[in-house]
């Protein structure tokens, strides 16, 4: 069973390009990067004899990692592993304990698929450098056992978390709240591990009592490196316990979890609510509240009312939102740590990533999020009121980025005016976000679950449709918030679409038209530079400024008319 799913699994990925293209590109360039460093520093290291031994530090960070991967493991259980694919069928056909042992395989599977590139280079690098051919058996070895303790520990983890949502009332109520919660509690921990310039982080060598830590002893095995036996014995009976135990509570657990009746909260405590209330409130306005949808009637209205619930209920369905947001903030907290940047860099950071994150919450998939009732939605409200609506939502969240923008941007050390700047930009991409969503999610729709069994009730936008936006709001953002910032640095970067490839044709040029074509490259490229700086700051500023309007008002007209003609298969 974990040999078919796993198969199944790669089959999909292979149909879907834009995902396989950014998978590979995800595992490739970090491994092109690595293997740059072992070409210089491994040649180095062969035929020396170094003084070092594993110690807690060694232990305790490569435990770290295991804890990390464990977390993500259990909430990608959770999330989209948590009942087999077509439980219906799968478990009146096997039994649970193939289906559960079947699923730890398949996913150890994927897991190492991925990181076959890293872990050649490693064996091969490792068994280079220090002339050692045991190394070829003990790496795969170690990292085997590694990823395959992590699923299983990630399985307990997930099924249980997937067990309580299903059997306690409160959890279920509350389960994106609670989720929120547990997901930026540990984030936070594992920041204080990773980032030592703060006054209250923590060493990862307090991690080194964690036994799957010691499996770094069996990687100096036949090595000059110093190990120790305990700790390589420790760690290998530690993951068998794992691997043994785990399985067996993940299997008790997930029969509870398939098997029990789950608990019904939508119909718990709920009143009949009179379509008109004290104040003449509507149902739906108050199911929202104290979000709202103000100085609109109608279907725009009902449209945006529908989208805010349908995050308030299932806020799973922004998830999408979280890698940029976390990806994005990671790298500028590091950076600020780090004494790289300063604070000055948080306003133009926030202007960019707030805009976007509004813009795009919710129009990234506007057909599959309407689910069953497409067909009504598509006969009973006009293209522009459907739009409109989508539209509206985003523009909600205007306030709070006005807010946060122009905060971050006087905390960064910015003049009023500057401050306001900012400001505006990051309301400008709002705008120009909200407009852009809708026509990029009916171009690349998704109307169906990412894994077959799967419920169709919560849909994340396509990643080409996520990646498209990415690209659309925070280049052009990018740039603006440059002017304002750093407009000298802007003026640069612009000048080299005249001195790279000016370069690059000067390298091969031999005469003629190509010496020509690197002349006229250069001489534009030195034009951009001798721009007057309050010239080129707002002639390109109002340029991308009225290039945004116009492209958020074609959006806008190009998703009314694909709606309007938009038909079902």
């Amino acid at each position: 069973m974990g040999k078919f799913d796993y198969h199944r699994s790669v089959r999909v990925i292979r149909g879907d390009t834009g995902r396989l293209i950014l998978m590979a590109g995800g595992v490739t360039l970090p491994t092109l990067l690595l293997t740059g460093l072992a070409v210089l520093f491994v040649p180095e290291l062969r035929g020396t004899n170094p003084e070092f031994s594993i110690n807690r530090i060694v232990r305790g960070t490569l435990a770290m990692l295991w804890v990390f991967g464990t977390f993500m493991l259990a909430q990608r259980t959770t999330t989209a592993h948590s009942k087999p694919v077509a439980d219906a069928f799968v478990l009146t056909t096997v039994s649970p304990r193939t289906a559960v042992i079947g699923g730890i395989i398949a996913e150890s599977l994927r897991v190492l698929t991925y990181v076959l590139p890293l872990g050649l280079l490693l064996t091969i690098a490792g068994a280079y450098a220090f002339s050692s051919p045991l190394t070829l058996l003990t790496v795969p070895l170690v990292g085997s056992l590694y990823v395959v303790s992590a699923v299983t520990a990630g399985r307990v983890l997930g099924y249980s978390a997937a067990w309580l949502v299903a059997t306690v009332p409160f959890i279920a109520r509350h389960k994106g709240v609670l989720g929120g919660t547990v997901v930026m509690l540990f984030f936070s921990l594992y920041f204080l591990f990773q980032i030592p310039q703060l006054p209250f982080s923590v060493s990862p060598a307090m991690l080194g009592v964690i036994p799957t830590g010691w499996l770094a002893d069996l990687l100096a095995i036949g090595t000059p490196i110093g190990w120790s036996l305990t700790h390589a014995l420790g760690g290998m009976a530690t993951v068998g316990m794992v691997l043994v135990g785990g399985g067996w509570l993940a299997e008790r657990i997930a029969v509870s979890f398939w098997f029990d009746e789950s608990i019904d909260v939508s119909a718990s405590g709920k009143t009949a609510v009179s379509i008109r209330t004290e104040g003449n409130q509507r149902a739906l306005k108050q199911a929202i509240s104290p979000l709202g949808a103000p100085f609109i009637t109608g279907p725009t209205r009902h449209i945006a009312e529908w989208s805010l619930l349908r995050a308030r209920r299932e806020p799973q369905r922004l998830n999408f939102l979280l890698i940029p947001v976390f990806g994005g903030g990671s790298a500028v907290m590091n950076m600020l740590l780090q004494g790289s940047v300063s604070l000055a860099i948080l306003g133009p950071i926030i202007a960019v990533l707030l805009g976007w994150t509004a813009g795009a919450a919710f129009g990234l998939n506007p057909f599959g999020n309407e689910g069953a009732v497409l067909p009504a939605t598509l006969t009973a409200v006009s293209g522009r009121a459907f739009v409109r609506g989508l539209i509206t939502s985003s523009l909600l969240f205007v306030p709070a980025v006005t807010v946060v923008t122009l905060a971050t941007s006087l905390v960064g050390g910015y003049g009023l005016l500057t401050a306001i700047a900012l400001t505006l930009i990051g309301c400008l991409l709002t705008i120009v976000g909200a407009a852009l969503a809708p026509i990029v999610g009916m171009w690349f729709p998704r109307y169906s679950a990412i894994r077959i069994g799967n419920s169709d009730g919560v849909l994340p936008p396509r990643l080409l449709a996520g990646v498209l936006h990415v690209v659309l709001i925070w280049i052009p953002g990018a740039v603006l918030v440059g002017l304002v910032a750093a407009p000298k640095l802007v003026r640069l970067a612009l000048s080299g679409i005249g001195y790279v490839p000016g370069l690059i044709l000067g390298l091969v040029a031999n005469g003629g038209l190509l010496t020509f074509l690197a002349s006229s490259l250069n001489d534009v490229g030195a034009m951009i530079q001798e721009l007057p700086l309050t010239a080129f700051r707002s002639g390109f500023g109002m340029l991308l400024v009225f290039g945004g309007l116009l492209v958020a008002w074609s959006a806008y007209l190009g998703a009314i008319q694909r709606f309007e003609t938009h038909e079902l298969h």
